[in-house]
């Protein structure tokens, strides 16, 4: 697929999933997620941050260290700051402390794409959060069986475990995942044991990592030969000894 046929498929998505974000559903599942990021993005800081995909707008309101703040979305009529492709950010390398992708995993054909590009635009030590659907869920059972079609049923439903293995690959670790769920009770999540029973099943999750400072390991070189230094009292370099074993007589 060209690199204009992924922006479309992207622009496409993006209006459908804003559109369903209007719905109970939607509505119920967002509003948890902005809940999750009121606690994470206090640990942010740095000078800039980055917001992409949905409800990005509203999400780069929300209190944090970092005051300067862009939303990037892939048509204008999402009210961001600038129009975008994830596929190519049009951000310099290492220069974002803090880039936040809201289902944009889950929109787009291309995710190995988009996270090339998040790593290459990150700074070291800044902190990337992402939010997605658990295929482990409610939802994802529906969306496995085709019970469900249209948005959001249609998405990737990447798993955390997943996620994290692609994540490894381009220098990102110290995880943190906080579950969304969606029309849970509170007083379900109140006992620790049944809570902890649901939090594989839950409907989405909040991912942090943070980005690792590249090391560079000096290879020596290994030498076929190698000096040998002479021992105490004795002289460096000994005499091999004569394939003859018989001495030569003088005429």
């Amino acid at each position: 697929m060209t690199d204009q046929a992924h922006l479309r498929s992207y622009s496409l998505e993006e209006r459908q999933f804003t559109a369903w974000l209007n719905t109970p559903k939607g509505a119920a599942l967002i509003d948890q997620e902005q809940q999750q990021l009121v606690s994470l993005m206090p640990k942010a800081f740095g000078h800039y941050s980055v917001y992409l995909g949905l409800n990005a707008k509203l999400s780069s309101s929300l209190t944090t260290p970092i005051k300067t703040a862009i939303t990037l979305t892939s048509a204008t009529k999402l009210g961001a700051d600038a129009v975008m492709d994830p596929h190519q950010l049009p951000l310099a390398t290492e220069t974002i402390d803090l880039l936040v992708l809201q289902h944009v995993l889950d929109m787009s054909h291309n995710p190995h794409q988009v996270l090339r590009e998040v790593a290459r635009v990150m700074a070291p030590g800044g902190r990337l959060i992402i939010t997605g659907l658990n295929p482990f869920s409610f939802w994802g059972l529906w969306r496995h069986l085709r019970l469900k079609k249209g948005v959001p049923w249609r998405a990737n439903f990447l798993s955390q475990r997943r996620l994290k293995d692609w994540l490894r690959l381009l220098t990102f670790d110290d995880f943190d995942i906080k579950p969304v769920y969606h029309y849970c009770p509170d007083k379900w999540l109140a006992k620790p044991l049944l809570k902890y029973l649901l939090n594989p099943c839950c409907t989405g999750y909040v991912l942090l990592a943070v980005k690792q400072e590249a090391r560079v390991h000096l290879v020596k070189p290994k030498w076929r030969t190698q000096v040998m230094k002479p021992k105490f009292g004795l002289a460096g370099i000994a005499r091999q000894p004569s394939c003859n074993t018989h001495p030569v007589e003088s005429s």
